[in-house]
């Protein structure tokens, strides 16, 4: 291990995560403390935001399989120029919007910039610059979407009581590109070999272990039931997550549990979600990601049993912890999985093409609860994390994937 490489490696660990955190204003967790303040200003209802949002979410995350090629054409590092001021624009769009149309943009471009530009070249870089500890280090980078919702919300809040929400993003947009410009310019890094490093803060393989290297494209990945299976746990954690996490309060309060009690549990599933995705890289690290997700989906169908037959038991506390432990592994599995087997030189095709459809999964598992109903949504769930397992339960690993695609 050269000092070189351990420092690089470190650099691109924080750095990663510092740039998963700047995500937050577009995700769903940093846009939900502005839902109502925008729907007053602009005298439009609160469902008509929530579906401008679901709208703008769709339309922006398609052009994520294009951005995701420019990345592996050019590298993380050339990447982020135009991504960090596509988001801090994206913010500024939102602080314009003065009508439904307008807001609609505003949400398509934010979405788009955050979690089809900046989310995915963050990990992306991870992923190149991590092989054995891959696991853990995108656990870690992780983090930084965990601490973003512990932060950015309640820090939003603050400034928009004081000065209006058009302001606050505003200084969102400015606190991303003053932020995440100098720190990805300085900081991100193209592939580690480019500066003669190895991956794993520059560890050198024992001579015993041998890595087979599977750097499939998209067409051969997609012709392998492990990508199917991959692409099944993203639509999954994002539609459940989603979906039970926006009714959280309605079917707890129907439990019979207080809207106090309920929001108390928030803080059970976050801290759950924490304490699983540094298991969750610990675990994937040993196992793999085939293995480690096949536990997160058993845990999401937990939750999801949960709530169906007893979701006050122990106050509620099985079915918050569940539902954190099984989206906390899963989105590990999300941020490694595709690395792991399929290799890192098509990654940014790969995860921006698997990208859409987990967001597609995010809008369409509400929209089971409104167009049917809660109890319908549930044994929709539980029957495609069935179907999940049973891919999960058959697909092969490692060196033999590209063997399977090699003979479709």
């Amino acid at each position: 291990m050269t000092q070189s490489g351990r420092a690089q490696g470190w650099f691109v660990l924080i750095s990663g995560a510092v740039g998963v955190f700047m995500t937050t204003p577009g995700q769903t967790v940093g846009v939900s403390a502005f839902v109502d303040p925008i729907a007053l200003d602009l005298g439009i209802s609160r469902d008509q935001v929530v579906m401008l949002y679901s709208v703008g979410t769709l339309l922006g995350i398609l052009p994520a399989p294009l951005i995701g090629r420019l990345v592996d054409r050019y590298g993380p590092r050339r990447a982020i120029a135009f991504i960090v001021p596509a988001l801090g624009l994206a913010c500024t769009a939102m602080a314009w919007a003065h009508g439904p149309w307008s807001l609609a943009l505003a949400f398509t471009l934010l979405r788009g910039s955050a979690i089809g530009g900046l989310y995915l070249v963050s990990l992306n870089l991870v992923n190149l610059w991590f092989d054995r500890l891959r696991g853990r280090a995108t656990a870690i980078a992780m983090l930084g979407l965990a601490l973003g919702g512990l932060v950015i919300p309640g820090a939003a809040e603050l400034v928009t009581a004081a000065h209006g929400w058009r302001v606050t993003y505003l200084v969102l947009g400015g606190a991303v590109v003053a932020t995440m410009l100098p720190v990805g310019l300085m900081f991100f890094r193209n592939r580690p070999q480019a500066y003669g490093l190895l991956p794993d803060f520059g560890r050198a393989l024992p001579a015993n272990e041998t890595r087979v290297g599977a750097d499939l494209t998209l067409g051969e990945a997609s012709r392998t039931q492990m990508f199917w299976y991959l692409l099944s746990v993203s639509i999954l954690a994002n539609a459940v997550g989603t979906a039970l996490l926006l009714d959280h309060v309605r079917a707890l309060h129907l439990a019979g549990l207080g809207r106090t009690s309920a929001i108390g549990l928030l803080g059970v599933v976050t801290v759950a979600q924490v304490i699983c995705v540094l298991g969750g890289g610990v675990l994937v690290d040993r196992y793999g990601t085939r293995r480690v997700g096949m536990l997160g989906l058993m845990l999401l169908a937990l939750a999801v049993g949960s709530i169906m037959a007893a979701p006050a038991l122990i106050a509620g506390a099985i079915y918050a912890a569940a539902l954190g432990a099984g989206l906390g592994i899963l989105h590990v599995v999300q941020g490694a999985g595709l690395a792991e087997h399929f290799g890192t030189r098509h990654l940014g095709t790969l995860r921006g093409t698997t990208s859409v459809f987990g967001i597609c999964g995010a809008a369409a598992g509400p929209l089971l609860f409104a167009w049917w109903s809660p109890e319908t949504g549930y044994v929709v769930f539980l029957a495609f994390t069935a179907i999940a397992l049973g891919l999960g339960g058959t697909a092969v690993s490692g060196p033999l994937v590209r063997a399977e695609a090699a003979k479709l």
